[in-house]
């Protein structure tokens, strides 16, 4: 096959993964690998621990608890959407700084029922900027419904995500 029949990669790509797969050390290795190269990465990585999660903006290193204490014997979503709306201004800033590489580490339920990071994921992908969203195997559908066709599928491997980063390189322009 020709080069120029060759399909060309889209900038949206999400890495979907099983829940067991570590998807969170994989975009630390990537924010660190692509920093060491000299690009400018940003975006909003979750950094899960014993009872919570935070959202780390990484170009300020703000962490965010993403998750309210209920109390005891309390049942429902943990999620505080003050919290994530907060975490959805500061992709917003990742957005309009324009990094090398945009990193969202999860499209969840908030994104899929119309909220969360949506509309920042939206914004760069109409910008064009390379984004890498991490998707639950459980969320591909809500994903494919939300990206159709406009976003690549990558296995949750820092080959893959390399592989698909070289192909965006060569790209005119790029």
């Amino acid at each position: 096959m020709t080069e120029s029949l060759a399909r060309e990669r889209s900038p949206l790509a999400a890495v979907v993964y099983q829940e067991a797969e570590r998807v969170d050390a994989l975009f630390d290795a990537l924010r660190r690998h692509f920093q060491a190269q000299g690009l400018r990465v940003g975006g909003i990585v979750q950094t899960p621990c014993e009872e919570t999660v935070f959202a780390l903006h990484i170009e300020s290193g703000r962490q965010i608890d993403l998750m309210q204490n209920l109390g005891a014997c309390a049942e429902g979503c943990r999620l505080d959407t003050r919290a994530l709306a907060e975490a959805a201004g500061l992709l917003a800033q990742s957005v309009e700084g324009a990094p090398d590489l945009l990193l969202i580490s999860r499209f969840g339920r908030a994104e899929a029922e119309g909220g969360g990071f949506l509309a920042e994921i939206g914004a760069a992908a109409g910008a064009g900027m390379p984004t890498l969203v991490g998707v639950s195997a459980k969320r591909a559908g809500d994903w494919q419904a939300y990206a159709a066709d406009f976003a690549e599928t990558l296995p949750p491997s820092l080959e893959a995500v390399l592989d698909w980063w070289d192909e965006l390189a060569k790209k005119p322009g790029a």
